[in-house]
């Protein structure tokens, strides 16, 4: 039987041991988003006469470091993990992400100045960068290929229940009671997290074949029960090691194995979904909700209410992907995403704009909150989860954890960007000027997608790389 019968005449439909792993491994996420949205309901606090800090209330400039100083550090971080990832493999640098992660609600809890707050979001970034990189790699090494999109939307489901959670429990507890929760979430994670095997890829790697093929049959829920199982899962694992033994031998990463048409049309692929995440304004919506709201002049609603409607409409787009991700394709969820994202902004821009001149839209002040929630729905339920997914399909095997950390900087550059010309330009060009240019962004986003992104939906990984090098060869 050859690697490509197996597929068709065999699927391995025991796929609980998959949704364990995704679940535990995602509650690293799930420690991210907390510390992504802690910032939410806590700068009230610290810009607040009330502030627990004894250098005293926050500055502008210091606000303004707060906020983006996470996006610089997750490029370090990036680096940083995407080398452990290469060397230790995915799971065993999950773990070490507890540290930093443990670290910043200590920093919280007996912080006292501005810097104990500064190193803590430091400590946000820089774990950022390692989660991005590893639980999606940890994911797609064990997801069978007809639910890899679903197990991978579990990722920024889990940073956004993180994040939700953190802005409800911070808007009714005190400020010092939420770090001694959320410390819980990565020592819980790491508990049970220590107890999974490795990837089998990782295992095949380093030469630990029986481990390897007990990795994989725990993944895989092999039983041995039948004849059909037995020949699928014999030649499953032949196929993983004929990959592992050529990464192996090509283990040594070569300018030449970056610089081929195959693998630039990955990257490129890669860092234009990483702009086009940001490009979106979803970013940019959750960090500046409040402002957003009193430049366009909605003031009749709480900022507290406002932000924990933003997280529950990230959680229901992310829902949206796990159904659809695997049955839609990730294409034309892509396509839609960006087009519905400039329809919202759109919607902002031109509210924006009259009420800047002077136009009575006291009827309407119901649009911009519904505009933007509907921006971070359709985003959530898109291109902000399928970029991972996406970019680690198009990426070739060999250099996948390279191309994934390039990719990320890449992410990270445009979220500082972002975040640091946003208050600017709208000073300069106006709320609906940047919205107006947001949304453009999107109407071209989605027209890169439409004629350059090839549809990965139920395609091993394998057979993406092979027919990605083929069409470039055809080229």
């Amino acid at each position: 039987m050859s690697d490509k019968d197996t597929p068709i005449e065999y699927q391995f439909t025991n796929t609980k041991h998959q949704y364990l792993a995704a679940v535990i491994g995602n509650l690293m996420f799930c420690a991210h988003g907390s510390m992504m949205g802690w910032p939410g309901p806590a700068l009230p606090i610290l810009l607040s006469e009330n502030t627990p800090l004894k250098t005293g209330p926050l500055s502008n400039e210091q606000l303004s470091w707060i906020g983006s100083i996470s996006a610089l550090a997750a490029i370090l971080g990036t680096f940083t993990f995407g080398f452990f990832t290469m060397f230790l493999g995915s799971k065993r640098t999950m773990l070490f992400l507890m540290l930093p992660t443990v670290i910043f609600w200590v920093l919280i809890y007996i912080g006292d100045s501005y810097y104990h707050v500064l190193i803590a979001r430091f400590s946000t970034g820089w774990t950022g960068g390692g989660v991005q990189t590893t639980v999606i790699l940890y994911i797609s090494d064990i997801a069978n290929d007809d639910i890899r999109g679903r197990l991978g939307s579990f990722s920024p489901l889990s940073r956004n229940t993180g994040v939700l959670i953190v802005y409800i429990l911070g808007a009714t507890i005190p400020y010092k009671i939420v770090p001694c929760i959320f410390v819980f979430i990565p020592i819980i994670f790491g508990i049970l997290f220590f107890f999974l095997p490795n990837t089998p890829q990782y295992l095949l790697e380093k030469g630990q074949v029986l481990k390897a093929e007990k990795s994989l049959k725990f993944y895989k829920g092999y039983t041995g029960k039948s004849v059909d199982e037995v020949i699928a899962f014999s030649a499953e694992f032949e196929r993983q090691k004929v990959i592992a033994k050529k990464l192996k031998v090509d283990e040594r990463i070569m300018l030449k194995d970056i610089f081929n048409r195959h693998s630039m049309k990955g990257l490129l692929n890669g860092i234009t979904l990483a702009g086009l995440v940001h490009l979106s304004a979803s970013l940019v919506i959750v960090t500046y909700s409040v402002v957003i709201f009193q430049k366009v002049g909605v003031v009749h609603f709480d900022p507290y209410i406002s932000s924990i409607t933003i997280a529950v409409m990230q959680i229901m787009g992310t829902l949206c992907t796990t159904h659809l991700s695997d049955s839609m394709g990730r294409k034309i969820l892509l396509i839609i995403s960006l087009l519905g994202s400039a329809c919202g902004l759109f919607a902002f821009s031109l509210y924006s704009y009259l009420k800047e001149n002077g136009s009575d839209l006291s009827a309407f002040e119901w649009v911009p909150i519904a505009s933007l929630s509907f921006v971070i729905f359709i985003a959530s339920a898109g291109i902000l989860p399928l970029f991972f997914v996406v970019t680690v399909e198009n990426l070739p095997s060999k250099i996948r954890t390279v191309g994934l950390t390039i990719c990320n900087i890449f992410l990270n550059l445009a979220s500082f960007i972002c975040l640091k010309l946003f208050p600017t330009l709208t000073v300069i060009i106006g709320l609906h000027g940047c919205m107006l240019i947001f949304g453009i962004a999107c109407i071209l986003g989605s027209l890169y997608i439409l004629f350059v992104i090839k549809e990965t939906k139920g395609i091993s990984m394998d057979a993406v790389q092979s027919k990605n090098h083929s069409t470039n060869n055809s080229c």
